[in-house]
């Protein structure tokens, strides 16, 4: 099974672009290092994406897997 990253999943959907997505993956490892803080959550709390994009990428996500 391939995995589908969400970040490109975000990217495709025009809410995100790469050099967010690589600032977001930054602070996740260097602010959250070792907390399990979801890069999701961390997007949001940046304003990077809204809960909605989230939730619609995920969803996305998903059905990709399957």
């Amino acid at each position: 099974m391939n995995h589908i990253f969400l970040g490109e999943i975000l990217i495709t959907l025009g809410v995100l672009d790469y050099k967010k997505l690589v600032e977001a993956r930054w602070v996740q490892m260097n602010k959250y290092s070792g907390k399990n803080k979801l890069l999701g959550e961390i997007m949001i709390e940046l304003g990077y994406i809204t809960e909605e994009d989230l939730n619609r990428a995920l969803s996305l996500q998903k059905d990709l897997r399957e």
